[in-house]
């Protein structure tokens, strides 16, 4: 069923880095989301009626709220979909993030309401009668819900879109909820006990804790979190595939929504090397990254010391102090300066955000040098690592 829709929705399917073909498979998945929670609103609504249980109700209407979330995910690859412009030069993609941060909303939203119904039947507690007709319904709505978060599974893992694999979250405790709500009818109707009210709590839990984990994880790429190690990892062997480059470092990968990336690295060639043939090196990975990872690159290139016994020994040394001071420790854009009277050796120290002796590392390395050579002017800076 899933591949007969993508058929019929989206040209191109394979092609699912191309920020087209992911908009054409979101609004696959909220076009289908819509039209079946409209109908499980419908039928459990009807349903609910027949029996006169409240949780039955209370979940007819929280399908309603998926088919309004439905909307919102449509909504938001739609809007994510438009040109960048004077206002929004990288585009419109992060407009994904807040459709998911929408939803999430919503569920919660969907979750109180939920609550206050449930807490009202447990202290008034009122007979139910459901029909076969109704208990019928409910099966098929389980049944509906469980194709449903498969089908937002596959889709989201497809584009990898945090809000389509919300959706299936959603879907997956939509399965438990209404199985619930099936069991508590069923005890009523054979064992004539009124827990109508209780399971509609526990389904208010699960509404719950599923609105603020799709929360959290549509707001996190908002606030700019860390890309994922295996790009990471990609880009770093790409660039150092190349000749002519010696090292990477200060990698950063800015995310303006799916499919919409900047990447910023700084590649370390040989000081000794012709400055064009370098130069021309740099063009290249900048042309392929684009190529491979439909992103805009930006790559500084930094000129080192490549074969220079004495500085060498010096950049071992260091090296070895660092670790001595902290094996998370690490060094880049290592340069010595010698002098009559002194050497300066200048560098970068990458520390783990929260380091804890950050106030005095400066001094410490400093110290651990000069003993081994009070000769030595060391010049450090320290900055975080971006990727993770």
């Amino acid at each position: 069923m899933t591949n007969f829709l993508v058929r019929c929705f989206v040209k191109d399917p394979e092609n699912v880095k191309d920020p087209a073909v992911r908009s054409a498979y979101g609004k696959m998945a909220g076009i289908c989301g819509i039209a079946a929670n409209v109908l499980l609103f419908l039928g459990k609504l009807f349903a609910g009626v027949l029996s006169g249980a409240v949780s039955v109700i209370a979940d007819a209407f929280n399908n309603l709220s998926d088919a309004a979330s439905a909307v919102i995910t449509l909504l938001g690859f739609k809007l994510a979909e438009a040109p960048p412009d004077d206002e929004h030069p990288f585009g419109h993609g992060r407009m994904e993030y807040l459709s998911g941060l929408i939803l999430g909303v919503l569920i919660l939203l969907a979750g109180f309401e939920l609550g206050k119904s449930s807490v009202g039947k447990i202290f008034h507690p009122e007979a139910t009668d459901a029909s076969w007709l109704a208990l019928g319904i409910l099966i098929a709505a389980i049944a509906v819900k469980l194709w449903m978060a498969v089908f937002y599974k596959n889709i989201g893992t497809r584009i990898q879109s945090d809000t389509v694999l919300a959706t299936g979250k959603d879907s997956r405790n939509d399965v438990l909820s209404t199985s619930f709500v099936l069991v508590a009818v069923l005890v009523e109707k054979f064992l004539g006990w009124k827990i109508d009210g209780y399971v509609g709590l526990l389904v208010t839990v699960l509404v719950l804790l599923t609105g603020i984990s799709v929360m959290k994880e549509s707001i996190s790429p908002l606030l700019g979190q860390a890309p994922d190690p295996e790009m990471v990892e990609e880009i770093r062997k790409m660039v150092l595939s190349y000749d002519g480059v010696v090292g990477i470092h200060d990698l950063m990968v800015h995310n303006y929504g799916p499919g919409r990336v900047i990447i910023s690295l700084h590649a370390e060639v040989p000081a000794h090397e012709d400055i064009l043939k370098s130069h021309d090196v740099i063009d290249c990975i900048e042309a392929d990254m684009m190529a491979r990872f439909r992103a805009v690159a930006c790559i500084h290139m930094d000129p080192v010391e490549v074969g220079n016994e004495a500085v060498d020994r010096l950049k071992v040394l260091t090296e070895t102090v660092l670790g001595d001071i902290d094996e998370r420790l690490s060094l880049h854009d290592f340069r010595v300066v010698f002098g009559e009277t002194h050497t300066n050796v200048l560098f970068d120290v990458v520390i783990p955000f929260g380091y804890k002796d950050e106030a005095t590392l400066k001094d410490e390395i400093q110290r651990r040098l000069r003993l081994t050579d009070p000769h030595l002017n060391v010049v450090c800076k320290l900055e975080h690592q971006y990727h993770g």
